[in-house]
């Protein structure tokens, strides 16, 4: 990746930041692994933000991975020698992968990470996927339209966002009121209900 390229991702993170930071408090930032760069830790250092980074284990880092370990905490040097260079201190966890065997997940943070808590900041990343995939599955509600007019578009996107919730709400009754892992009801089945009800 060219340097233009570093420089995008740095500063979109920091322009996220700086917009996130009017509405809310930031407590950490989860990043996946297409954010995974010297220049992008070193942005969340400088804007003194706690962070959590899937990362791509080099072989430095698998070395730290003695035979049978559970998991791996250490400190690590992330940092690029071609131009533009730079490097900045992190430290560096591991811990098995949930499914597959003699398998790791790896992650660099500025946070201070034990053996003990590994799991635990693991675990916080991984709740993260949740949002990915009700933001794919509030696809499934989004009415298709080519309408450039922005107020049509926020509406549709509103109205699909309402039929989600309505769906959620809609798995957490059929499951007795907790919220199941797997949803009883899927997203197609419901849109065909919603579709065939009589609202007369």
């Amino acid at each position: 990746m060219d340097a233009n390229g570093f420089r995008a991702k740095q500063e979109a993170v920091r322009s996220l930041i700086a917009e996130a930071r009017q509405y809310v408090s930031i407590r950490h930032v989860y990043l996946d692994r297409g954010f995974y760069q010297v220049h992008v830790a070193a942005e969340l250092d400088r804007l003194d933000v706690g962070y959590i980074v899937r990362a791509r284990p080099s072989k430095g880092m698998k070395d730290r991975l003695s035979a049978g370990a559970e998991t791996v905490v250490d400190t690590y040097q992330m940092q690029r020698k071609r131009p533009p260079t730079a490097s900045v201190d992190v430290t560096v966890f591991a811990v098995p992968h949930r499914t597959s065997e003699d398998e790791h997940v790896w992650f660099v943070t500025n946070l201070d990470v034990e053996p003990e808590t590994a799991r635990a900041y693991a675990a916080a990343f991984r709740r993260r996927w949740g949002i990915e995939t009700s933001y794919r599955q509030i696809g499934d509600f989004l009415p298709r339209t080519s309408s450039p007019t922005f107020s049509v578009r926020l509406f549709y996107f509103l109205f699909a966002v309402s039929l989600y919730n309505l769906w959620v709400l809609a798995n957490v009754f059929l499951a007795g009121g907790t919220i199941p892992k797997k949803p009883p009801l899927s997203t197609r089945i419901f849109r065909v209900f919603v579709l065939s009800m009589d609202y007369g």
